[in-house]
């Protein structure tokens, strides 16, 4: 669970985690935060038998991803945000869909405290013409799916070693697209996804901390960034003139609704960047010992 100056919301998810009944059990922090609150400090201490709590100096979702799986326990790696609640069987319920025949990773139900117009459709699709990732995670039930929301989801540590990690050049801006970008990949490998409706919890959205952009030039530019290097590492050449179509009239869309064509510009100029960077494997860092463990 990476996190960043979520305070009490960060001890209220911890406090569903460690009621979870499977066992054995490890919950790895990694920390990005300038400083502990003395209420994780002082839970941390009490389950240090469960809890292995991590500050780290560097800053960026894929990078505290990365650091995480390296440093973990166990195989089975659960990836949950930090300000979600979640039941007692959240862990149970995604082992039962990741040990199914050639599943390689699970995306678990999601309860937004902001339900989503999205969530009448099949969950987890992705749309190749348009390189657009349909959640719809509110969804019930069981089926398969193409990419996972990231404050919910589970994998092999072997699977995600295999694939390469998270791509750390996507943890630009809101890291937007990261995990989607990984379950292509891990697709490409031969591995299905899984959706389980029981793996499910609420996601909070919480209004403090994490990895927001304030700044909208700079939210536009990192989304256009990361969105070129989605459609040219995963579509096909005759997909990305209509992705690239969809992507600049997205751009369009923000500058007329905001009546600034200055922030036009800044998306552009990512996208172009964004190219460059796609020509280059994804970069995964080695984590191991790289941090001071709390």
């Amino acid at each position: 669970m990476p996190t960043l100056n979520r305070g009490q919301y960060l001890v209220d998810t911890l406090h569903d985690l460690l009621a979870q009944k499977h066992r054995p059990l490890e919950i790895l922090i990694v920390d990005q935060s300038p400083e502990a609150t003395v209420a994780l400090q002082e839970l941390v201490l009490r389950h240090r038998d469960l809890i292995s709590h991590h500050r780290v100096q560097f800053r960026g979702l894929p990078l505290a991803r990365n650091y995480g799986w390296q440093n973990a326990t166990y195989d089975v790696i659960v990836f949950v945000d930090d300000d979600i609640r979640c039941g007692p069987s959240l862990v149970c319920e995604h082992l039962r869909a990741l040990t199914q025949p050639n599943i390689g990773m699970v995306a678990g139900g999601i309860d937004e405290r902001i339900s989503s117009k999205e969530q009448t459709a099949i969950p987890g699709q992705f749309n190749f013409w348009t390189a657009t990732p349909v959640r719809s995670f509110a969804a019930k039930g069981d089926c398969l799916v193409q990419h996972v929301a990231g404050c919910n989801f589970s994998i092999w540590r072997p699977v995600l070693q295999a694939a390469g990690g998270f791509d750390e050049a996507l943890a630009t801006g809101a890291a937007l697209y990261e995990e989607t970008e990984l379950c292509l990949r891990v697709q490409k490998l031969g591995f299905g996804i899984a959706f389980s409706g029981s793996a499910r919890l609420q996601h909070l959205a919480a209004g403090m901390g994490g990895c927001r952009v304030p700044d909208l030039s700079k939210y536009l530019s990192s989304l256009a960034y990361n969105r070129a290097i989605l459609i040219r590492r995963n579509l096909r050449w005759f997909q990305v003139p209509v992705a690239c179509l969809r992507l600049l009239l997205l751009l369009v869309s923000y500058a007329a609704h905001y009546r600034d064509l200055s922030i036009f510009r800044p998306g552009i100029a990512g996208f172009a960047s964004g190219l460059q960077a796609a020509k280059q494997p994804p970069i995964c860092s080695k984590y191991k010992a790289a941090a001071v463990h709390a």
